[in-house]
């Protein structure tokens, strides 16, 4: 009777470490989508998006300004497909330059550059901006549970 016992209570165990495994998996935030992002020559990709919404503001001229809003899951990465660098044709000297930055909320920005290595969005991270016009073409949003 006692190994009977010892039995249910190991099987029991087991189904209770199961169950919590597939309950910690369904609310893992691994289930967003990979989107892509165009803007211009620039291209990117996002993991673990759970929605895309447009926003708009004025710029400074007053004029009417578009962006992309990506709302993502922890754990989203983005990985620089095309960084649409500047013509070396252009500049002064002879080097091509980043067009493109990632606005951090200390007011730091990281320049989106050709080989740039994939790297995870974080709540510091505001969104994809130019860097001659510090407009908006992307904003980084961290998804809040409604509950």
């Amino acid at each position: 009777m006692r190994n009977s016992h010892q039995k249910l209570r190991t099987m029991m165990i087991h189904v209770a470490i199961t169950m919590l495994i597939l309950l910690v998996g369904c609310n893992n935030s691994s289930n967003g989508e990979t989107k892509t992002f165009n803007f211009g020559g620039l291209k990117l990709e996002v993991t673990n998006v759970y929605e895309v919404r447009t926003e708009s503001m004025k710029d400074d001229g007053g004029n009417p300004w578009e962006y992309s809003v990506f709302v993502y899951y922890p754990g989203a990465r983005v990985t620089v497909l095309a960084a649409d660098m500047s013509d070396v044709n252009f500049s002064s000297d002879g080097k091509s330059h980043a067009n493109w930055g990632v606005l951090l909320d200390s007011d730091a920005r990281q320049e989106i550059v050709v080989d740039m290595k994939s790297f995870d969005l974080t709540s510091d991270m505001l969104g994809i901006y130019s860097l001659e016009s510090n407009l908006y073409v992307l904003k980084f949003e961290m998804y809040k549970n409604k509950k």
